[in-house]
């Protein structure tokens, strides 16, 4: 059914005893990486076989199918212990992409994946989440693109899981075992920033006092995200164009060429043709960079995930609290589903988190969401095994959104009135407003 030899499919009639036959398949050695269970069956519910199997402590990956309710559907599948969940009617290219995925992971887990296994393997935390259609659209692309070696391009606001896509289309290509490295262009300033995509020889500047190896060589054979990479400044999009055209570059203070075999993915939150537009972005490295261009809807545009990404937040964040809660009270999911997210799932996961820390029974009150009511005091509530740089910028690009849209509303988008209150340059007020697709036409016809 799947092709290519991915898998042998074993189909197991319902009337059999489904968990007494995949028991009987690890005791004889021959156990299932990878189970395809509907979640509706008939007689035998699929959610009784799913908890039995869990209980068994089955190590097969479970993928839960259904086509009612796939919200709560896939809500109850990760209570129980699914590898992943996927909505009917199936699509081939979802189907087999997330079958490949649960092989990798079964297989990493065995060790068979070599010695560097448990850094290569996927993670369920990277599951992209959702029930609506556009998943399907993104799968499909995905399917499309992962195989290959096509630099890929993503576009969408801050916080949509642009990095998550990236990271599932370098698990799901012939690279996978290779390295994934990230880089935030717009958190390394930018006389770090050619130093930390090339590395230096000794003796290049002041403090050289040894060779070092650049995030291109530490990527080498695998893939390297390049993120916010409209922020990347001329001097240095130039070194990136002819990396991408010879996969060559050279050090900091070397006198010779390195050669290099990575594949590039990109990501923003700004128009790209705009800033070629503007002179900010170079021309020719846009289109080598948009090969494969793929865009990301805002959350406020998906509501219907909002109920399943919280679900998953409260799953993955309640140990860190030392909480038992299970679930969200109707009144709770009402009050987030309502809310625009303007920090996309990334906003939706600190509220969760921060809602953990502050409930007090078996589930999440509305009076346990604090929404929009600006940045996440309580230092509490912070996840403390992040990095401290994407803490900080989530905290700075949450002053600056709440900041500029209030400042913005209260003048009706009169972009010279507010920058004067604020004491700020009206092209770096502008600039906000674009950051942060605050639509100034809208405010303006507010006031009329």
């Amino acid at each position: 059914m799947l092709g290519d030899g991915l898998a042998e499919v074993t189909s197991l009639d319902i009337g059999q005893d489904a968990v007494g036959a995949v028991l009987e398949a690890e005791r004889r050695g021959h156990a299932f990486d990878v189970v395809l269970l509907d979640y509706f069956l008939p007689k035998l519910g699929g959610v009784n076989v799913l908890r039995e199997m869990n209980q068994q402590h089955i190590d097969s990956r479970i993928i839960i199918m259904s086509g009612r309710d796939p919200g709560e559907v896939a809500v109850e599948a990760m209570r129980l212990g699914a590898f992943d969940f996927i909505s009917k009617p199936l699509s081939r290219a979802e189907l087999r992409l997330r079958v490949e995925r649960a092989l990798r992971d079964r297989r990493a887990g065995d060790g068979g994946g070599g010695t560097d296994a448990s850094k290569r393997r996927p993670r369920k935390s990277d599951v992209i989440i959702g029930g609506a259609g556009w998943i399907k659209g993104l799968y499909e692309r995905m399917s499309m693109v992962a195989p290959t070696d096509v630099t890929v391009a993503i576009y969408g606001e801050s916080g949509t899981g642009k990095e998550l896509v990236a990271r599932t289309i370098h698990n799901l290509s012939q690279r996978y075992e290779s390295p994934f490295v990230v880089v935030n262009c717009a958190a390394i300033p930018e006389s770090l920033l050619e130093d930390e995509l090339f590395g230096h020889v000794r003796g290049a500047f002041t403090d050289a006092t040894k060779d070092r190896e650049g995030l291109f060589s530490a990527a080498h054979g695998g893939t390297l995200f390049l993120d916010e990479i409209g922020e990347m400044p001329l001097s240095l999009q130039v070194k990136i164009l002819r990396v991408l055209q010879s996969q060559e570059f050279r050090r900091i203070g070397d006198d010779r060429d390195t050669r290099v075999d990575v594949r590039l993915i990109t990501a923003t939150n700004r128009d790209l043709e705009q800033g070629v537009a503007a002179g900010v972005f170079r021309q020719d490295l846009y289109y080598r960079i948009n090969v494969f261009p793929m865009a990301l809807p805002p959350l406020r545009e998906r509501r219907e995930d909002i109920a399943l990404l919280a679900h998953h937040f409260l799953l993955k964040h309640r140990a860190k609290v030392g909480k038992r809660i299970e679930s969200f009270t109707p009144a709770a999911l009402t009050k987030l589903t309502a809310y625009d997210f303007p920090g996309n799932v990334r906003e939706l996961e600190n509220k969760v988190h921060h809602a953990l820390v502050l409930a007090q029974g078996d589930s999440i009150e509305p009076h346990d969401i604090p929404l929009g009511g600006g940045l996440p005091a309580p230092a509490l509530g912070y996840d403390l095994s992040r990095p401290f740089r994407e803490l900080k910028r989530e905290v700075v690009e949450a002053f600056e959104s709440e900041y500029v849209r209030a400042l913005l509303r209260a003048h009706h988008g009169n972009l010279a009135a507010a920058s004067r209150q604020a004491g700020m340059d009206r092209k770096n007020l502008w600039a906000f407003a674009r950051k942060y697709r605050i639509n100034l036409k809208h405010l303006r016809d507010d006031k009329a």
